[in-house]
């Protein structure tokens, strides 16, 4: 089963106080000529852009500090989601290595040949415009590595997020993985190739862990599964800017490797040197411009080839096309960012349909009301 651990500074939208410690952000790092020699390594940032760091010694770091300047995401999470076993300071459990803490615990999750076999706890928190499922376990971490001395503590492994409306209704946790492939959760999108290795065909794993494929990228395009379409606009919108509308135009520029990275658009009427302006219409329906040219390159077998390099000009004017838009459920909560709970909004979500010129997304500000469907 596919696990990751999330970065907990990206999945929560809370007030911090930057001037714990008066540090703005760090890491833990080991510094042979310092005594400890493991140190947090504090960065602080001027108006200018500027940075300058200093060294703190673990020791004196406050547990606010740990949980989020440092952003020891096991300790966010214990002090949500244990509560009453990590609380404070005394509760820490530091291991051998130069690293976060833990938080204690006192009964180590059952396991079989796997310590994450799926036998722990699961938990959703919901941070501000996401959803998160975590699994908790209590387990073993080398406290002292000249005895192999043990303690117990909470880890949190997450099984999946969902932070775009795409998704969001058909989020459960635990997820269910694809009926034909443990390691894949719901949302998680990849290619598949032909015997010669060329990409031919696009699947993603639904939320009723069923796999949903095409083949062929004229079927990609006018797939009946919408979001199928949209997956594959969002992921290979960066290479196949000029041509996502155009199948045809797809070839193979190199080895893929399973991703968009080796595809590319021919350059259509175009000959090597000319540029030209092309518009394209995105995932969520949105009209884009970029800026084109005819680069030559060369293929596996020597030859040489053409295709279109393209950046898309966010300064450009191009009108929204409303028949091409896609209709899709937004969401939008508000969180008081007085609140120390990070996982604490304020509103019920509220849904909406977006068509047409009506884009949707998420804002987020960091006062009194955070985040507002724009």
């Amino acid at each position: 089963m596919s696990r990751f651990l999330f970065a907990a500074s990206l999945l929560v939208a809370c007030a911090v106080s930057t001037s714990l410690l008066n540090c703005d952000s760090g890491s833990f790092e080991t510094d042979p000529d310092s005594t400890p020699t493991c140190v947090f390594e504090c960065t602080n940032w001027d108006d200018s852009g500027g940075s300058s760091s200093h060294s703190v010694d673990p020791s004196t770091l406050t547990f606010d500090f740990i949980k989020e300047i440092a952003v020891c995401e096991n300790v966010l999470f214990a002090s949500v989601l244990h509560s009453s076993d990590c609380s404070g300071l005394d509760d820490l459990v530091w291991t051998s290595e130069c690293e976060c803490p833990y938080c204690g615990c006192s009964t180590e999750t059952t396991a079989t040949d796997d310590v994450y076999s799926g036998n722990g706890d699961h938990h959703v928190v919901s941070a501000l415009v996401s959803k998160i499922c975590l699994e908790s376990l209590c387990v073993p971490v080398v406290t002292d590595a000249t005895t192999d001395a043990t303690s117990l503590v909470y880890q949190y492994i997450g099984l999946a997020s969902v932070s775009s409306p795409r998704f969001w209704d058909e989020f459960t946790c635990p997820p269910p993985m694809c009926s034909d492939s443990e390691e894949t959760t719901p949302g998680q999108t990849w290619f598949t190739e032909s015997d010669a290795g060329d990409t031919e065909g696009f699947c993603y794993c639904k939320w009723d862990g069923t796999e949903q494929c095409e083949t062929g990228f004229a079927n990609i395009v006018a797939s009946s599964d919408s979001v199928l379409t949209e997956l594959y606009k969002e992921e290979c919108e960066y290479v196949l800017t000029d041509c996502l509308d155009e199948p045809t135009r797809v070839f193979q520029r190199r080895s893929s490797y399973y991703s968009c990275g080796g595809l590319g658009c021919d350059c259509g009427e175009n000959s090597a040197g000319e540029t030209w302006t092309s518009t394209y219409t995105d995932a969520d329906g949105e009209q884009k411009c970029a800026s084109c040219s005819c680069q030559t390159d060369s293929s596996s077998d020597g030859s040489t080839i053409t295709y279109a390099d393209c950046e898309t000009d966010y300064d450009m004017d191009c009108d929204s096309v409303e028949d091409d838009a896609v209709s899709m459920n937004c969401h939008s909560e508000t969180k008081d960012a007085s609140s120390t709970n990070p996982f604490e909004v304020s509103t019920e979500l509220a849904s909406e349909e977006c068509t047409g010129l009506t884009q949707c997304g998420w804002s987020v500000e960091y006062d009194d009301t955070d985040s507002t469907l724009s």
